[in-house]
């Protein structure tokens, strides 16, 4: 067992690596009642071309397989819910899918050690028939139903694929009914099969817990079971362009007030580590010194009346694209879309307030080891995005510099958006 010191904060990451390439990492954190782990594989909705463990060639896979499997794993054998399971310990247990991994996790003041084997237990335990694989078709189906009812999500998910060309994220990680359909039962064991491999997956675990401990009995845990071979996993790669699918489109649904997602695509090196790590802190700096709550952008869009509560922001950073998303319940599109367009290429910066905001951020790095489950959340985020802790988050947030800032801003092209507009139904009419 190891240990990763986290500079600046006086803290301590836990890591051991079982015989069957089994990743362990343990925030101890005395004090505090709420324990729980992470049981993460390395494999989302944007993986759908990869070549099955124990074949030669690349094949496709039904887009949605992954969240399906995720699905599947929650129905045991014996028939006993793997809620229920974990309700008799007083534990929560839930899991998602996004495009980069599936995350297995519970949390609980009580029984941890018997919740910890439960979680290991369900996930490798596969148990798929052909006739729960036919009944799971439907109950995905609706849920289908219930995401496209959902605008904001519904946008969100769907910029995504007017903005990339080729790159596999275009894709919703629910996939869609014709997928769905066509997933088997052996289509989940190969699915399962390559990427559910000790060696392709991290635990995390966190809080209050006796280190030694709970590493025994995962290894005792993983020596009971047989795992085939591990292999090379090989995933089809994708060259993204530079420019967008799609420009525009829009669409009606039933909706009060107009929507309006604004996607801006950047495809730059392909970075990792501390280097991809800290272009996403670039990215944290230019949207909050633009857009943050210190600047009276929002505020003016309502007083001028362009938007009706002003804009929400986020950003998608993978493999070699970053995307940002501007969001809001809109009354002059057009104007708004200008007000963005004009706000990202203004290269007016205070080099106060970048100082204030690297403060701000240090204090966040600082207080965010008093919450044990964020902790851990960051652990398994990592270990996806960077392909390691970025135990030195504290001296790069430190010693991040202002020129540098300025820079990574001047290489920027804001020349390729994709707008998503989404009207009533009724406006038609009018």
């Amino acid at each position: 067992m190891d240990k990763i010191i986290m500079t600046g904060v006086d803290e301590e990451i836990y890591h051991e690596k079982l015989d069957n390439g089994l990743n362990i990492y343990i925030y101890k954190k005395e004090g505090f009642s709420k324990k729980g782990a992470y049981f993460v594989t390395k494999y989302g909705s944007a993986i759908n071309d990869f070549k099955p463990i124990k074949e030669d060639k690349i094949r496709s896979f039904p887009k949605g397989i992954a969240h399906f499997l995720e699905h599947k794993l929650f129905e045991s054998e014996d028939n006993e819910k793997v809620f229920d399971k974990f309700k008799k310990y007083g534990a929560n247990v839930n899991a998602y899918t996004n495009h980069f991994v599936t995350n297995y996790y519970f949390s609980t003041n009580d029984n941890f050690y018997e919740c910890l084997n439960e979680l290991v237990n369900f996930v490798q335990s596969p148990y798929f028939t052909d006739e729960n694989v036919e009944k799971e078709k439907g109950i995905i189906n609706q849920e289908i139903n219930m995401t496209n009812d959902d605008v904001e999500r519904f946008m969100f998910e769907e910029v995504f694929n007017l903005a990339l060309v080729k790159n596999p994220n275009k894709y919703r990680t629910i996939g869609d009914k014709k997928n769905v359909s066509k997933i088997t039962k052996e289509d989940l064991y190969k699915c399962y099969n390559t990427f559910y491999h000790p060696s392709n997956m991290i635990l995390v675990i966190y809080g209050d817990v006796d280190v030694e401990k709970t590493i025994s009995i995962v290894r005792e845990n993983q020596k009971l079971k047989t795992f085939n071979k591990k292999e090379k996993i090989e995933v089809k790669e994708f060259k993204e362009p530079v420019y967008v699918n799609k420009k525009y489109m829009e669409l009606k649904r039933n909706i009060t007030n107009p929507k309006i997602c604004v996607c801006y695509k950047f495809v730059i090196p392909k970075l990792d580590g501390e280097e991809k790590f800290k272009k996403s802190l670039f990215i944290n700096f230019l949207m909050d010194m633009k857009f943050g709550g210190s600047t009276s952008f929002e505020k003016d869009l309502v007083k001028d009346g362009i938007t009706k509560t002003g804009v929400s922001w986020t950003y998608s950073y993978f493999d070699d694209v970053i995307l940002l998303f501007f969001e809001a319940d809109v009354i002059d599109k057009d104007l708004f879309i200008k007000r963005i367009d004009e706000k990202l290429r203004e290269n007016i910066f205070d080099k106060n307030i970048f100082e204030l905001n690297k403060k701000s951020l240090l204090t966040m790095v600082v207080r965010s080891f008093d919450n044990p489950m964020s902790v851990g959340n960051s652990v398994q985020g990592n270990i996806v995005k960077y392909g390691k802790i970025i135990n030195n988050v504290y001296d790069i947030y430190k010693d991040y510099d202002f020129d540098e800032f300025t820079s990574n801003f001047n290489s920027l092209n804001f020349d390729n958006k994709s707008v998503l507009y989404v009207t009533n139904k009724e406006e038609k009419d009018a």
